[in-house]
């Protein structure tokens, strides 16, 4: 059994535990037990170095990230490093899995700085440790074209997608009601950006036009709401038709909310992640923004909708100067988002045929975990070859 070390840095997002519990054939990852207890604390430490309105302060994370990029000691007997969005500045053969080219620099998600390090990112990238750079969308693949220049290591640059395991059970479809489920996280770092992040104020306003117009709906939100939001949406989170779950529960505790859910509303500013691949694996079809790669996972008018993204905010920034682009919600997206909902409401046939096929694309299809590992395997098998 080969031996791969999960190199997450200091925290650990729950997006890796598909790859670390469901892994190729022949290999084994090996993870440090302590860093799902700090999970909590090191999130709070990224949000302060990706949003600290004064960019100074940010930079000792910088030398931090150095450090321990460079000294940390991994566990002995290891054939291959798997590294989780970081750099791996170790003299050992590694492969990183991410989500685009801001997560490589040493202040994550700090893209508007990447000139300070695109020639160290580059540099490292180039090195004869670095075996394979693995996106988890084409989007993320253009994202590293378009910013380094990838003359030296273009070649090892591959698209490897997120998976999740197929669920085993069988779709119950009330005739009553329908239940629209928004997701903010599901991870134990419940921080209220999240809501902003992931929609959550577009799909309250969208809440209350479609509420007035059907009268057999229910809203699930799982999130933490930010006070000032609350304040702000007081009369509709008032609702009886709406279900708030702010607190943390365990995984599958929340995963029952995904079974008796019909239809996922996700017009995240963020790019996909695990919570839609979850959904998908449970059968419901889903409504996001056609922003970041999610026309790559939802496949229009075949496993959801894609909503038209706001032409008021550029998707290209990062950080403080992004969270006050999209502190104003588009009148034009919650329109849009309203109009694709209510196709999926008054159609229970379509609901369920778009439902089948996103979960065939899970279970079978380019976001299974069948065809993640074929890929993987063929990585690490090659890695491992070449630095021996």
């Amino acid at each position: 059994m080969k031996r791969i070390y999960f190199d997450a840095g200091k925290s650990f997002h729950s997006l890796f535990r598909e790859v670390i519990q469901y892994p190729p054939g022949g290999y084994e990852f090996i993870i440090d037990k302590t860093m799902e207890r700090k999970e909590k604390l090191n999130t709070a430490r990224n949000l302060f170095s990706m949003y600290h309105p004064v960019p100074m302060l940010r930079y000792p994370t910088y030398f931090s990230w150095w450090l321990t990029r460079s000294l940390k000691k991994i566990p002995s007997n290891i054939d291959l490093t798997y590294s989780a969005h970081r750099l791996v500045l170790r003299k050992e053969p590694w492969v990183v899995a991410m989500e685009e080219i801001s997560e490589l620099c040493p202040v994550m998600y700090d893209i508007g700085h990447l000139r300070f390090y695109r020639s160290i990112i580059e540099k490292v990238l180039s090195s004869k440790y670095c075996k394979k750079i693995m996106p988890w969308l084409d989007y993320g693949k253009k994202t590293i074209l378009l910013n380094l220049d990838c003359k030296k290591f273009e070649n090892k640059i591959e698209t490897v997608h997120l998976a999740v395991h197929p669920k085993h059970f069988t779709k119950q479809h009330k005739k009553d009601k329908v239940t629209l489920l928004f997701v903010g996280t599901i991870h134990k770092s419940n921080i209220p950006t999240n809501f902003v992040v992931k929609g959550g104020k577009e799909v309250l306003e969208a809440f209350e036009i479609l509420n007035k117009k059907y009268d057999n709906l229910e809203l699930i939100i799982r999130a933490c709401i930010p006070s000032s939001i609350k304040s702000r949406y007081s009369k509709i989170l008032e609702s009886e038709r709406i279900n708030l779950d702010e607190k943390l529960r365990p995984r599958k505790q929340f995963e029952e909310v995904y079974t008796r859910s019909d239809i996922l509303l996700l017009p995240s500013h963020y790019g996909p992640g695990m919570t839609i691949l979850d959904a998908m694996s449970y059968e419901l079809p889903a409504i996001v923004l056609d922003v970041r790669g999610y026309r790559e996972v939802v496949e229009d008018g075949k496993t959801g909708f894609l909503v038209r993204k706001s032409k008021r905010i550029r998707y290209d920034l990062y950080g403080n100067r992004f969270m006050k682009a999209i502190e104003c919600v588009d009148p034009r997206v919650v329109r849009d988002l309203v109009e694709k909902t209510s196709i999926l409401i008054e159609s229970e046939t379509l609901r369920r045929k778009m439902g089948r096929a996103a979960r065939k694309e899970i279970e079978t299809g380019k976001f299974s975990i069948e065809r993640r590992n074929e890929k993987l395997k063929e990585i690490f098998d090659e890695a491992i070859k070449t630095d021996g």
